[in-house]
């Protein structure tokens, strides 16, 4: 299962916020921030809204080969931000 710490890495080497993670995702920015420091574990449908959401943005993430059940770490492919996030920023820069 993705972890916490995957969340976090794929935000941090994306460059995002937890605020545009939670923008694009649809998820609470106060659960993105429990997930991420270990405070709760997600519903399946919170975990599979922001995995989907940051593999759009080429994110992959990495499973242990011996418990596929374990996250151990990401790999970004072609890195592109969710269009909701380009918009909010674009709003911020106009502004």
């Amino acid at each position: 299962m993705v972890n916490g710490r995957q969340i976090a890495s794929a935000r941090a080497w994306l460059e995002i916020s937890q605020a545009e993670l939670a923008l694009a995702s649809k998820v609470a920015k106060r659960t993105i921030a429990h997930i991420e420091n270990g405070g709760r574990i997600p519903h399946d449908r919170t975990l599979k809204a922001l995995v989907d959401c940051l593999q759009e943005m080429g994110v992959e993430f990495l499973m242990d080969e011996h418990n596929t059940e374990r996250g151990v770490g990401i790999r970004v492919r072609e890195a592109k931000l969710h269009p909701v996030i380009l918009e909010s920023r674009d709003e911020a820069t106009s502004s």
